[in-house]
């Protein structure tokens, strides 16, 4: 049978009164609300993009090398690489994607970036994927099999012209929106340190407004 000492009485009353107060009470919903909301968006499959660009080559260099795409020669041209990414916990199927003339998942390269070659870059497409791309009506759509978990499609896009508005987007089933993808580590850092300073802030007046209890003046008593 435990016994309790008067300290961990007051320990244990302290605590229960902080945990059935409005302040508790608060802090108990939204961790809770917090953790459902969290396993119910990661529990879909969600659709992120990014987009990587370098200099292929430019006219401003000495350049000891020509590039020629489909016989014409470009002394000025960008690479852009475009990825897909599964960062839910339940995979894709390319049956459940919207269908061409609907809102198909497809790649949208404006008319001012001067795209000149498109291809799937294999290299940084998952091995287990397979993929193409058909262009209908002007749009690069993306036909696959299944896009699991943590799996990547990436796309090669060579144009003569710097744009930051090449982007991915589209529906499928239980997915609404493909956005551009956040480093996923530094969302849960800020997430959780918010919620942290939020917490202390709340404990922090809680104790301030009920400083006068016994549980209080036990603290201060244990400090001399």
């Amino acid at each position: 049978m435990i016994e309790f000492t008067s300290k961990s009485k007051y320990v244990i009353a302290a605590l229960w009164d902080f945990l059935t107060s409005k302040t508790g009470a608060f802090i108990i919903g939204v961790s809770a609300i917090a953790v459902g909301w969290y396993q119910f968006y990661i529990s879909r499959p969600i659709l992120k993009y990014d987009t990587e660009t370098l200099n292929f080559i430019s006219s401003q260099n000495e350049n000891d090398y020509k590039v020629q795409v489909k016989g014409k020669e470009y002394k000025d041209l960008y690479q852009t690489r475009v990825y897909l990414y599964n960062v839910g916990a339940s995979a894709l199927s390319g049956s459940d994607v919207s269908k061409p003339g609907h809102d198909p998942i497809r790649l949208v390269v404006p008319k001012e970036a001067g795209m000149v070659h498109y291809t799937l870059d294999n290299t940084a497409t998952t091995d287990a994927i397979t993929a193409k791309i058909n262009p209908v009506n002007d749009e690069l759509v993306l036909d696959f099999d299944y896009l699991n978990p943590d799996y990547q499609i990436a796309v090669s896009v060579l144009h003569e012209n710097p744009s930051d508005d090449i982007k991915i987007t589209g529906s499928a089933l239980n997915v609404n929106e493909i956005t551009r993808e956040w480093n996923d580590k530094d969302l849960k850092f800020w997430g959780l340190w918010g919620l942290g300073l939020l917490y202390f802030i709340l404990v922090a007046v809680y104790i301030f407004h009920h400083r006068d209890r016994k549980f209080f003046h036990w603290l201060e008593n244990m400090k001399k």
